[in-house]
């Protein structure tokens, strides 16, 4: 009784927390906002680093890739073994398959790999740190302000971990349509990250690398929470 009656109150709270005249979210608390649907300019990629190539291959990075976007693999890496043989991959790839990789050893610059079909698409240009890529693959925690982020509009590129990249390509596809909705799943997401500790966070690692089940007694409180929000928000906006 009581966890249902605080799940009210969260609702509650996101339905009725934009009601003043001067709200640019919702009008009197409306759940559905009044307010233009903004196309977001940014494009999501999957980051690939060292270990997660060397656990799944090329095979199983190309498989994963596609839960973030089934029709146009992106993917962003600084890790010169992946490159080298993305590479030597890309031409002999039918579908879009784009990788973003360092212009130099200076990291603030990126050159697109595409397969032939990518390389037709005008927006895979070159990129520079900050000005069109956030720099979520050197600090992850720039991804708890998503929302604010995406509310600027300014960026091109978000390169996301294959551990948070389900729920936070769930909240993109929320966001236009409700931004108080996304802002709530985000803390979500941000509480239920940072409560994991460092092997909870390998264990999820591992669930996405090896395709284990998302849902086992054998999980502790913390990743079980952290999962849960990812299948709430993946069944919700992704299917």
């Amino acid at each position: 009784m009581t966890d249902n009656m605080d799940n009210f109150k969260e609702l509650a709270e996101i339905v009725m927390g934009c009601h003043d005249d001067d709200c640019n979210d919702g009008v009197n608390g409306s759940y559905k906002p009044q307010r233009k649907i903004e196309f977001l300019k940014a494009r999501l990629a999957m980051i690939v680093d060292h270990d997660l190539y060397q656990h799944v291959g090329m095979d199983g990075v190309l498989s994963l890739a596609t839960k973030l976007n089934q029709h146009s693999i992106m993917l962003f890496s600084t890790d010169s073994d992946f490159i080298r043989d993305f590479t030597a991959t890309a031409e002999k790839l039918e579908g879009l398959a784009t990788l973003y990789a360092p212009a130099d050893d200076s990291l603030t610059t990126f050159k697109p790999i595409c397969s032939p079909k990518a390389a037709k698409i005008p927006k895979n240009k070159v990129m520079t740190r900050d000005t069109d890529i956030l720099a979520s693959f050197a600090d992850e925690d720039l991804l708890y302000t998503l929302c604010d982020v995406q509310v600027k509009n300014e960026l091109s590129l978000i390169p996301l971990p294959v551990t948070d990249m389900l729920i936070l390509k769930s909240i993109t596809t929320v966001q236009p349509y409700d931004l108080p909705l996304a802002r709530h799943y985000l803390k979500q997401y941000s509480d239920a990250k940072k409560a994991l500790s460092q092997e909870d966070f390998a264990l999820i690692r591992e669930i996405k690398e090896k395709g284990l089940p998302t849902s086992s007694d054998s999980y502790n409180n913390e990743v079980r929470a952290f999962l849960k929000i990812e299948k709430k928000l993946y069944l919700q906006y992704m299917n």
